[in-house]
């Protein structure tokens, strides 16, 4: 090569490089091979845990509710079986339980159902369902124990000793019931052997002031009216005290129409009965009274009823006038007219507190102001005692009017009538027969203003068609 020439002279050796790994590099491949197989893997077990978790979490779920499922039908066997229902009924009662089957049915809501429920061999009560609510089933669930709606139960009609063994297990209630449970109901109660308070009932038993279920609300009503009754338990172990308000009802006893409104108080048990209060009123006034039974070798039955103040014609109106009466009867007036007052006495004896009701008898001195007497002037027919036959029209009015009131069965009598009206006076004595007919006779007497002797005057006829004649 010349000099200053930039050239490079070619020579005889040749510059290779030949990449030739040794056994540091071959590990490190493999390592990083390695590596890359790993996260590969740990790639695919994320992707498969993400689509696997929600279901593997619902099978678990699953299960857990079958589970706790399978506990709690578990324990419901054993706890609401009828034989363990029977059991704790028994030691709390102190007397006999029998159930003849139990269930628990989820349609058409939760309850529990207990079948043919004998206590004490004496009552057997065809069904009685305890109500659960779907709330309260869950809270069941989650461990917080039952709590129980009302219990509704269903039977045939009881006897009055029947009903009578109910209401005296009725405190011992409180430790066969949850407290949850706090309503036992009778929807249609019917009473086979007492026609006065027969069904159907509605009756309501809850918790009261004293422990157990003690607190009885019944109930009944009809077309235009109802009765209500309320007990709770008395001063005795076995007395109730109660309360009983009727509006349009019609007692079995004493009147022979609706009552617009009854009201009484008092404490009643198996041997004695006492009504501290009660009054009865309507269009036609009100009376007050009290009345006590109590049972010996029979009932006795005495008591008070006193009035300041009786409208005679609408009262008179309202026991003669039966459905389908004629108008004109309505509006006719009836056969005596006034306002009475009176205070008597009650007295009756029977082999049942019902016979002794019954055959009660009521005697009081009546006095009737403004008192009128219709269907004959006895003025004019005292000046004419020439007449004969049927006398009537006219009316009479009297300064005074008392009466002895004596009734009996049914049966009403007015003795020691005593009427004056000026120089007239009248007596005599008129009973009210059952189907509202009138008999009986009056004596007239115009004292020493005329010269004439007394005269006789027969009633006849109705309280709405009265007749007199001689």
């Amino acid at each position: 090569m010349s000099y200053g020439s930039t050239e490079i002279r070619s020579t005889d050796f040749a510059i290779t490089t030949v990449n030739v790994p040794d056994r540091l590099d071959l590990r490190d491949m493999d390592d990083r091979k390695q590596v890359e197989d790993d996260t590969r893997a740990r790639r695919f077990d994320t992707t498969a845990f993400r689509a696997w978790a929600p279901r593997l979490f619902l099978v678990g779920v699953v299960v857990a509710i079958a589970f706790v499922l399978f506990e709690g039908i578990d324990t419901w066997r054993t706890s609401l079986s009828a034989g363990q229902i029977s059991q704790r009924l028994t030691a709390s009662l102190g007397v006999p339980v029998q159930i003849g089957g139990s269930q628990f049915a989820m349609s058409p809501a939760p309850q529990l159902v207990l079948s043919k429920v004998s206590i004490d061999s004496q009552v057997v009560l065809d069904e009685v369902t305890i109500a659960v609510g779907y709330k309260q089933l869950g809270q069941a669930f989650q461990g917080k124990g039952w709590n129980w709606g009302e219990a509704v139960v269903n039977t045939k009609p009881l006897t009055v000793d029947q009903c009578r063994l109910l209401l005296a297990l009725l405190p011992k209630l409180d430790g066969a019931f949850p407290k949850t449970l706090s309503v036992l109901r009778f929807d249609r109660l019917e009473i086979a052997d007492q026609p006065w308070i027969a069904g159907p009932w509605q009756v309501s038993i809850g918790r009261g002031k004293l422990p157990g279920m003690t607190t009885v609300a019944a109930s009944q009503h009809f077309d235009k009216g109802s009765l209500q009754v309320e007990l709770v338990p008395g001063t005795d172990t076995d007395a109730y005290e109660f309360s009983l308000e009727g509006r349009n009802w019609k007692p079995p006893f004493g009147v022979a129409f609706p009552v617009e409104e009854l009201v009484a108080n008092g404490q009643i048990s198996p041997s004695r009965l006492v009504v501290d209060k009660f009054s009865l009123g309507g269009p036609f006034g009100a009376a007050t009274g009290s009345v006590s039974a109590t049972l010996a070798d029979t009932w006795a039955l005495s008591g008070t009823a006193s009035s300041e103040g009786i409208d005679l014609e609408s009262l008179i109106r309202l026991i003669a006038l039966a459905p389908g009466t004629d108008d004109a009867s309505a509006e006719a007036p009836t056969v005596i007219q006034g306002t009475a007052s009176f205070q008597g006495r009650i007295d009756g004896r029977g082999k049942t507190l019902a016979d002794a009701i019954s055959a009660a008898n009521f005697v009081a001195p009546v006095h009737v102001r403004s008192a009128v007497l219709t269907g004959i002037n006895l003025g004019y027919a005292a000046t004419r005692p020439s007449l004969a036959g049927v006398t009537s029209g006219g009316s009479t009015r009297f300064a005074t009017l008392d009466a002895t009131l004596a009734t009996t069965a049914g049966q009403v009598v007015f003795r020691d009538i005593s009427a004056h009206a000026g120089a007239l006076a009248a007596s005599g004595e008129v009973d009210l027969k059952p189907d509202h007919s009138l008999l009986g006779h009056l004596h007239v007497d115009l004292g020493e203003t005329r010269v004439l002797a007394p005269i006789r005057v027969a009633v006849r006829g109705t309280v709405l068609k009265p007749e007199f004649g001689r």
